[in-house]
């Protein structure tokens, strides 16, 4: 979740920012403005508060779908990602009988998915 507030105040903090995104060996995703090896860049259309040739501050229909279809692609991908992160702390929760501390640490991991699970489903509900 705390990559998805990331991504979305980089969004509205820059005028043109470029964006990209980079999955790392365990499938954790991270969004920056900041090229990495191995990441791609997002093309997220021109920014809101950047004028048009008119000088006027509103967004095209096309360019809004764009953006709209964008952001819910991310959303589904986040959405898919946090889903695999669960069924894993799943599965460790459930395989560490023997030792209470990675177990708890394990059930909080479940909780913590959960909870981006449902803030995920609710934006993307949002966004129909």
């Amino acid at each position: 979740m705390k990559l998805l507030i990331a991504f979305f105040g980089l969004m509205v903090a820059s005028a043109h920012a470029e964006i990209y995104k980079s999955i790392d060996e365990n499938g954790h995703v991270t969004y920056s403005n900041i090229p990495s090896k191995g990441a791609k860049r997002l093309d997220v259309g021109p920014s809101r508060s950047e004028p048009s040739r008119e000088g006027d501050l509103k967004v095209d229909g096309r360019t809004q779908k764009m953006r709209d279809r964008t952001r819910h692609k991310i959303l589904e991908e986040e959405l898919n990602a946090e889903k695999s992160r669960l069924e894993k702390s799943r599965k460790e929760a459930l395989g560490e009988k023997s030792d209470p501390i990675a177990a708890k640490k394990s059930r909080e991991d479940v909780i913590l998915h959960e909870k981006n699970i449902e803030a995920l489903e609710r934006e993307i509900s949002n966004l129909k």
